[in-house]
């Protein structure tokens, strides 16, 4: 980590299990994140990275981490994005000795009492553990609330392109809510991943082309009610960049 980003207390516990979540302007979810992931299982740990939020949440989450060994907080500095954020939190959690990972939004668009489902859903069957389990909206009861049209409508795009496209075998291949196992990034791609949005796909992307196994958890997925949006018209462009890049070395192999 660069020398000026603000981390709390370095005496981690031990653990199996890391839930992850990418923050930027949650000052008004953090504290209920934090009870909410922390109550879902005495086993998990919680890890926020943030990216040095003008609004304070990396202040608050580093005062909560003070008073709680399994809370941790890394505050960016001179860096920014999604994508980089979430693969930061995925390395920090291996060079700790965690086996598990599960990365989720802050503004409670993915309920935190799903969590144990993923967990359970990369556990062997026949013989073979998963490597991703995705909490999905777009399998047999999974949903989605709170959606205007044109989210929807973006969003199929999306999926539909990233299966059909780019060849993974997933239908909600969009969504942040996903427990990995960390091994996988012994098998994957490290050259330099797609940032922003478009993280989520190009990770599962790598997955598929290393052979592991993605499997989906149906979820319900509620837009959030604290709080705004950080994506805009840049990003989104920036994403179908990005995501054509991924075709033309999935159909070009260049």
């Amino acid at each position: 980590m660069p020398d000026n980003d603000l981390h709390s207390r370095d005496d981690w516990p031990a653990g199996r299990v890391l839930v992850q979540a990418a923050t930027y302007n949650e000052r008004e979810n953090i504290e209920h994140l934090i009870d909410a992931v922390l109550a879902c299982s005495p086993d998990v740990q919680l890890l926020i990275v943030d990216d040095d939020s003008p609004d304070g949440t990396g202040q608050i989450a580093r005062e909560r981490a003070g008073r709680e060994p399994r809370l941790h907080v890394l505050v960016r500095r001179g860096r920014r994005g999604l994508g980089s954020a979430i693969l930061e939190g995925f390395r920090l959690a291996r060079s700790r000795g965690f086996e598990v990972s599960v990365n989720m939004d802050a503004d409670f668009s993915h309920d935190p009492a799903d969590i144990p489902r993923l967990l359970a859903a990369l556990e062997p069957v026949a013989g073979k553990p998963a490597d991703v389990a995705i909490g999905s909206r777009r399998v047999p009861g999974g949903r989605t609330v709170g959606w205007p049209l044109s989210r929807h409508i973006a969003s199929w795009l999306v999926c539909w392109f990233t299966r059909w496209v780019l060849w993974v075998p997933a239908r909600d291949s969009s969504g942040g809510f996903r427990a990995v196992r960390l091994s996988i990034f012994d098998t994957i791609s490290q050259e330099p991943f797609a940032q922003g949005y478009a993280f989520q796909e190009d990770f599962l992307w790598r997955v598929h082309r290393a052979g592991g196994r993605i499997v989906e958890v149906p979820i319900t997925f509620t837009d959030r009610t604290r709080g705004t949006s950080k994506a805009d018209f840049a990003e989104s462009k920036r994403s179908i960049g990005e995501l054509l890049k991924l075709a033309r070395v999935t159909w070009l192999g260049k």
